[in-house]
């Protein structure tokens, strides 16, 4: 859903990109950097189990983690045209900042339950779901079928998720709606497969 709006700020996507490219940032630099974001996010929300300054810090690495996720194409464009090994390390790293965010949550949260089940189930279920988009989408485009936009879902709207539980301090509940939304989400681009 929000990468249909990504067209509307792509006029600003591409300035910054000029920018970060003036000072030597490449498309994969945005991808590593991005998971690294990723990952002090989820060490922050692994912390701060019950401090609301670390999980709005995990908040804001995460909302930058995204940003660099959106970013990364935009430089490969502006600086001449991507590369399959980027498309690729771009794709797998997102998947390990994903992991590594729902994991930091999912331990700082361990000895919890939401909705009588322990947060352990959410957790491996909002991995599950992540990969699963990604996995229904990629193969889809594999058929020559095209599954961007398609979904409530996709991994901005899952890093909005977490971000906005996060700045409201419950990062566990969070993790809950994603772990709804993503398996919704690969359901429906499975739907539309058939």
């Amino acid at each position: 859903m929000l990468v249909r709006l990504k067209a509307l700020v792509e006029n600003w996507l591409t300035g910054a990109a000029k920018g970060f490219l003036g000072v030597g940032l490449t498309a994969n630099g945005a991808t590593v950097l991005g998971l690294a974001l990723a990952a002090a996010s989820a060490i922050c929300f692994y912390l701060g189990a019950g401090s609301h300054m670390l999980t709005v810090v995990a908040s804001l690495l995460l909302l930058a983690s995204g940003f660099f996720d959106a970013l990364d194409g935009v430089i490969a464009k502006v600086a001449g045209g991507g590369t399959r090994l980027g498309s690729l390390l771009d794709s797998v790293l997102d998947r390990y900042g994903d992991g590594f965010v729902i994991a930091g949550i999912t331990l700082a949260y361990l000895d919890s339950s939401l909705l009588g089940v322990s947060i352990a189930f959410w957790g491996f279920a909002a991995i599950f779901g992540s990969l699963l988009v990604s996995y229904v989408r990629a193969k889809g485009e594999s058929l020559g079928l095209t599954l961007a936009g398609v979904g409530i879902a996709e991994r901005p709207e899952r890093i909005l998720i977490l971000t906005v539980s996060g700045f409201l301090g419950r990062p566990d509940v969070g993790l809950l709606i994603v772990a709804f939304a993503a398996n919704f989400t690969a359901l429906q681009r499975f739907s539309s497969l058939l």
